[in-house]
């Protein structure tokens, strides 16, 4: 794969700089409790799976995302179809950086 420069400059794929990286499955998805006329505090208490308490960045933030009725969803599949990884939070930007975090984490930076 040829690299890609800006001015001379190497540059990543705008993929590898904002996702995580995954050699499976990888869905970003807003407000997924709207499809089905919920809130986010009823896709919680109802335990929608994609709305697990766990998933949270913190329990401050799902706070957020309760009373703004705005959730951002990363799931993510790092090797293989089997194990994933899934952050739910109140915007994008903290969204993406937890999954930064957890690809550190996993030795994938």
């Amino acid at each position: 794969m040829e690299t890609k420069t800006w001015f001379g400059i190497p540059v990543k794929p705008i993929e590898e700089v904002l996702f995580p990286k995954h050699k499976a499955t990888l869905y970003l998805t807003h407000n997924e409790h709207k499809s089905y006329y919920q809130t986010v505090k009823d896709a919680i208490e109802e335990k929608h799976p994609a709305y697990d308490k766990e998933d949270f960045i913190s329990p401050e933030d799902m706070q957020i995302c309760i009373d703004t009725n705005e959730c951002w969803q990363l799931h993510w599949y790092p090797d293989t179809p089997v194990g994933s990884y899934c952050i739910n939070g109140s915007n994008l930007k903290l969204v993406l950086e937890r999954a930064k975090e957890i690809d550190e984490e996993l030795g994938n930076t």
